[in-house]
């Protein structure tokens, strides 16, 4: 798996460099960063010429759009791996779980405690174990609800204005755009789980809007209408879970709801 390189672009739009998006329109794959040392991410400034050129570090102990992005990350690797277990394709659904020293997670635990947030260690095992030890259907479902809690536990979304949480939908959409264009290549369907991944990521960002509260959407109304169509727009890429073959999709559209969706937070 490539979290390293999901986790540079989730944070890039959580920090402004909105050239990312238009630049990653004309590219099929993202540039690579390492996870700096405990709570930094290292992302691409707005003027950076090549890797390691112009790079800034988001703080995930205090940067909340970036921290929510990440979040969701797992958010949707968990999501598409339990419709594909709903779906009956197990073996592909085990390739979907998280466990704690994985690094999308690993890369979180140092805010959570600058945070003084519990983390979900321990849920997400469980659901990991479960799913991959053929567990009985009542027990995984059980423990994917509990995860599914305790994520929520560590989300600071309910304390963020609308357009923080529209710019962590951005960034996560630029992930699922990255996503979509290694799994897809001139039609073809050439790598089904990162498909996959693009898929989960693009329906945790839809999700984001249904846990706004009525003071958050005060004033923001419009912004948060336009992205619901933006993000749904895009259902027609993914028109099944396991596609083989022949695909018509292009990654530029996701790319260009990700960008309209940044104006968006930008304009409230």
């Amino acid at each position: 798996m490539r979290e390293k390189r999901k986790s540079w672009i989730a944070v890039s739009s959580a920090i402004g460099a909105s050239m990312v998006i238009s630049q990653g329109a004309a590219a099929t794959t993202s540039p690579h960063a390492s996870l700096a040392p405990a709570t930094l991410l290292a992302a691409p400034g707005p003027m950076m010429e090549g890797e390691g050129e112009g790079a800034v570090n988001v703080d995930l102990t205090t940067n909340d759009a970036a921290f929510l992005a990440q979040l969701g990350l797992i958010r949707g690797h968990l999501w598409v791996g339990m419709k594909l277990y709903e779906q009956g394709h197990l073996a592909m659904a085990k390739t979907h779980m998280k466990h704690p020293g994985d690094e999308l997670y690993a890369g979180l635990v140092s805010a959570f405690e600058a945070r003084d947030l519990p983390g979900f260690a321990e849920p997400l095992s469980d659901l990991a174990d479960s799913v991959n030890n053929d567990a009985d259907k009542a027990t995984v479902m059980a423990h994917y609800a509990a995860l599914k809690e305790a994520i929520g536990a560590n989300e600071p979304l309910p304390s963020m204005s609308a357009g923080e949480v529209l710019k962590s939908i951005a960034s996560m959409l630029l992930t699922s755009a990255d996503e979509y264009a290694i799994g897809i290549k001139q039609n073809q369907v050439v790598n089904v789980h990162e498909f996959q991944d693009a898929y989960g990521f693009q329906q945790i960002a839809l999700s984001r809007l249904d846990a706004l509260s009525e003071a958050q959407r005060a004033g923001a109304e419009d912004a948060i209408e336009e992205t619901r169509n933006v993000i749904q727009g895009l259902d027609e890429l993914w028109p099944t879970t396991t596609p083989e073959g022949e695909l018509e999709g292009d990654a530029s559209l996701i790319y260009g709801a990700a960008s309209r969706i940044e104006m968006e937070a930008n304009g409230i």
